[in-house]
């Protein structure tokens, strides 16, 4: 039977508890029913919700997936005009309200509807219901067209990284890595009272290093990673730790290491959905670490230039999704009038691979491709 590593009690049906290792609310699959029990996991819903609205923004436009609820809506700007939208699922926006428009005439009454999502949707018509009884929402919801249109536009929206309760869900992180890959309580017993309450300093910080880049752009890959060294010789065990390939951190875990040598790692793919082998390369001495915690040098460059990588993934990813939608539109509805028993000639083919080639050519002049005159 296992303790919970916070209070070690023993772990039972009637304290069980599923810890996600890596946060549910950035699509994190990693996660255990023998490290914290059911007591103690409310002592940290705040800093791992602190920590997720922080990513949030990240999931949000890489439309993650998660083991539960969706990505919630965040605000954004159109620059051109001023215009707050909501960003939602693949970065796409939609109107922060839902617009209605009522239209009389001597016979007939009008009825339009423009909303966010299908919820909101169905939504708005319960409500015009009460008022309009002759109102059928069914009817209505199954009549509802998606549009999409690109806007000439960039899109402003606010990101914030760090501060203490995100820093002790990074080392919350950490901890439990290493502990359920059979590292040692007493280890790191000392960051209990810090991650719990904040009752310790200096032991979180960003770290960027050169030398280690996790974006592959041709794959679009974004990866979450955990690497914990334990090295006795050097009396120091520490993680290094990825989100979304972006943001990066050291997590000095002891500095009076005496276990044995010890070495895991974890990365998942949160487009891929997709556990990867790809080890980081990173051997850190004593001073190394001690050096980031301690300094907590600024690293705003190297922040951005992650995030400028991030982007550049995220643009790729909607670009060969909205050809691959658009594409798929085209395909069914040019089969869709025609009898299952057609035998498909070299006439439709041609004709269907200039619907499909009409509508990328149109995609890429959108998107901004071609230059204009």
């Amino acid at each position: 039977m296992s303790k919970c590593y916070i209070c070690e009690y023993e772990i039972s049906p009637d304290n069980l508890y599923k810890e996600h290792i890596i946060l549910n609310s950035i699509g994190g699959r990693l996660k255990s029913s023998s490290l914290i029990c059911n007591e103690c996991a409310p002592h940290f819903d705040a800093i791992d919700a602190a920590l997720g609205k922080q990513l949030n923004t990240i999931g949000l436009v890489l439309d993650i997936k998660r083991d539960r609820y969706k990505n919630p809506y965040t605000k954004a700007k159109i620059v051109n005009t001023g215009e707050e939208v909501s960003l939602i699922s693949g970065g796409k926006i939609a109107p922060i309200k839902p617009t209605i428009d009522v239209r009389y005439d001597e016979d007939n009454i009008y009825l339009s509807v423009s909303t966010r999502d299908e919820n909101q949707m169905k939504e708005v018509l319960k409500g015009l219901k009460r008022k309009h009884s002759w109102i059928d929402v069914q009817e209505m919801m199954s009549n509802a067209i998606k549009r999409q249109e690109f806007i000439d536009s960039s899109i402003k929206y606010q990101l914030t990284f760090g501060g203490d309760e995100a820093f002790r869900a990074i080392c919350k992180m950490a901890t439990s890595f290493y502990i359920y890959k059979g590292g040692e309580r007493n280890n790191i017993s000392h960051l209990i009272p810090y991650i719990r309450d904040g009752q310790l300093n200096n032991t979180v910080w960003h770290y960027h290093p050169e030398n280690i880049t996790n974006y592959n752009l041709e794959n679009i890959e974004v990866l979450h990673s955990l690497f914990v060294v334990g090295n006795p010789s050097e009396k120091i065990l520490y993680a290094y730790i990825e989100l979304f390939s972006t943001l990066k951190f050291l997590v000095l875990l002891s500095d009076a290491y005496t276990g044995k040598e010890y070495q895991e790692f974890y990365s998942f793919d949160v487009i891929g959905q997709k556990i990867r082998d790809k080890v980081i390369e990173i051997s850190l001495t004593r001073d190394e670490v001690l050096k980031v915690i301690q300094l907590r040098e600024n690293n705003l460059q190297q922040i951005q230039n992650s995030l400028r990588c991030l982007f550049k993934t995220i643009n790729n990813k909607q670009i060969y999704e909205s050809f691959s939608k658009e594409v798929e539109n085209v395909i069914e509805n040019f089969f869709k009038d025609i009898p299952q028993d057609t035998v498909f000639t070299k006439e439709m083919t041609s004709e269907l691979t200039i619907e499909c080639t009409d509508k990328i050519a149109a995609l890429l002049h959108d998107k901004g491709f071609f230059n204009q005159e």
